[in-house]
């Protein structure tokens, strides 16, 4: 598979508020006065990668011609967006919703139109932060309010994109059920959360990867079943991995983590794959293998404690990335973009390379 093959959305999310924005006065700051102009959501894309971006990183070693979309919380330095226009990548802003904005979704969006307007935007991606079961009050008044802030942003802004972050799986697991088929239809895209599976460990409160292969593939496919049009699926991949500290360590009976009532990855600290592969030459194990999951991991000792740590590499990425192809999804979306280091240093862009060619192998 080819990258000209594959529609793959490269989300980045950036949380940065820089000086020297872009805003809304006709002087354009980019050499080229038209790439201040928005990017149609009916264009052509090629790769579709979704990205968390918090840090300051170099995003001008950045694959763009493999990118088609950055989604961004604010302004950007002028730089940042008149190069991403220059490679046809959009700009669309995050707008987090919560429950407490349901009888305001009209103001609500009418603020996040303005801030699109104000930074030149392409588009807006809406990320629901409130959990929610199936049967609640809200239910149903969440489905409708969230079709209708996409109804009109559409109205206010046509040609723009509209994506929506969903759960990696639409049955209603880890409190996060939406009405998902009539929402998509109101969306151009769904951002689909398979890299975030292990949030309830189901096998006992031990360390483990939190994107199964078999478990990405279960959730992408019944979205479709449910209906959903494959080609507005984009699945994550994360670019980093978590490090549990275990309570007790076996080969047999692998990393135990502590007692809780509630037992999830979020029992790890996030550490981002620049990190480990640096850490990995000085492991205890090297690089291991899990078969049933389809991911790496290794163990370390602090002090007298040990550690493992499981995260996705090029050949789990790679695997995954086959999901592209097989279930005809519409892209595919990398979450925590800086999570590589992207420098200059040969051995930098060595890791860096290998990373975005997972996205989509031979």
């Amino acid at each position: 598979m080819r990258w000209r093959r594959v529609s793959v959305l490269t989300l980045v999310i950036n949380t940065l508020w820089m000086q020297n924005i872009v805003t809304d006065k006709d002087d354009c700051k980019c050499k080229i006065q038209t790439l201040c102009e928005p990017i149609s959501s009916s264009r052509v894309v090629q790769t579709e990668v979704f990205a968390f971006h918090r840090e300051p990183s170099n995003w001008e070693e950045y694959h763009w011609s493999k990118i088609t979309t950055i989604v961004v919380s604010g302004a950007v330095e002028d730089d940042f967006y008149c190069l991403a226009h220059s490679y046809n990548v959009r700009l669309v802003l995050k707008a987090d919703l919560t429950m407490r904005q349901l009888t305001m979704t009209e103001s609500w969006m009418s603020t996040k139109i303005v801030l699109v307007r104000t930074y030149k935007m392409d588009g807006i991606y809406i990320n629901v932060r409130d959990k929610l079961n199936k049967g609640a009050q809200n239910y149903h008044e969440l489905t409708r309010m969230v079709i209708k802030s996409a109804s009109l942003f559409r109205s206010e802004l046509p040609g723009r994109q509209i994506s929506f972050s969903v759960p990696w799986t639409p049955n209603c697991k880890n409190e996060r059920c939406f009405d998902f088929l009539p929402i998509s239809y109101a969306f151009d895209l769904f951002i689909v959360h398979s890299y975030n599976i292990l949030n309830d460990m189901q096998d006992g409160c031990v360390a483990m990867s939190s994107s199964s292969y078999h478990d990405v593939l279960t959730g992408l496919s019944d979205y479709i079943k449910l209906g959903v049009d494959s080609r507005k699926l984009v699945m994550g991949v994360p670019w980093f991995g978590f490090d549990y500290t275990c309570k007790r360590f076996s080969q047999a009976g692998g990393c135990e983590l502590k007692n809780t009532t509630r037992c999830s990855y979020q029992l790890g600290i996030w550490i981002p794959y620049k990190t480990i592969i640096q850490r990995l030459p000085r492991s205890l194990t090297g690089r291991l293998w899990n078969d049933d999951r389809c991911t790496p991991y290794f163990v370390y000792m602090d002090g007298k404690t040990y550690h493992q740590v499981w995260y996705d590499d090029p050949e789990s990425i790679s695997m995954r990335s086959t999901f592209l192809k097989k279930l005809k999804l519409g892209g595919i979306g990398v979450v925590k973009l800086n999570g590589v280091d992207h420098s200059r240093t040969a051995w930098a862009t060595l890791h860096a390379e290998e990373m975005w060619n997972a996205l989509c192998p031979p």
